[in-house]
């Protein structure tokens, strides 16, 4: 795969995170920060809480597309691509991540009959991973 390809793959790949968890990706960028890794924990604890908002409703959308905006400048800078690419890729992937994590869970749900708190440690476990491998330039 061309080195160009690659890259808008990984800012992309990692922008999906913020899809699935606004607050994991720029954890999983600065691992050093406690204070993001505070609020990834704490938003994978909420979610599995009853009540929460979808992450498809307007905000959690909007939430999910700065995130994954912020996500790709910063991969995007790591990787000396444009910046403002990288937050379009961004933006652009966090969204459709919102949407395929959000269905993937209900359906896994359904088909399994698991229940959504565990099917959502699931996909923390998935996110974290998926982003550990991406950001790690020797894998990819």
């Amino acid at each position: 795969m061309k080195k160009t390809t690659r890259d808008v793959a990984v800012i992309a790949g990692v922008s999906v995170i913020a899809g699935s968890r606004a607050t994991l990706a720029p954890a999983l960028l600065f691992p050093e920060n406690k204070v993001l890794t505070m609020m990834a924990a704490g938003e994978a604890y909420v979610d599995k809480l009853p009540g929460i908002g979808d992450r498809i409703a307007p905000s959690g959308l909007v939430a999910r597309s700065i995130s994954g905006a912020f996500t790709g400048a910063v991969v995007s800078k790591r990787r000396q691509k444009n910046m403002w690419l990288g937050a379009l890729v961004g933006a652009a992937a966090a969204c459709a991540g919102a949407y395929v994590t959000y269905y993937a869970r209900k359906k896994i749900g359904q088909i399994t009959r698991t229940p959504d708190p565990i099917v959502g440690l699931i996909e923390d476990v998935t996110m974290i991973c998926l982003g550990s491998i991406l950001l790690d330039d020797d894998r990819i």
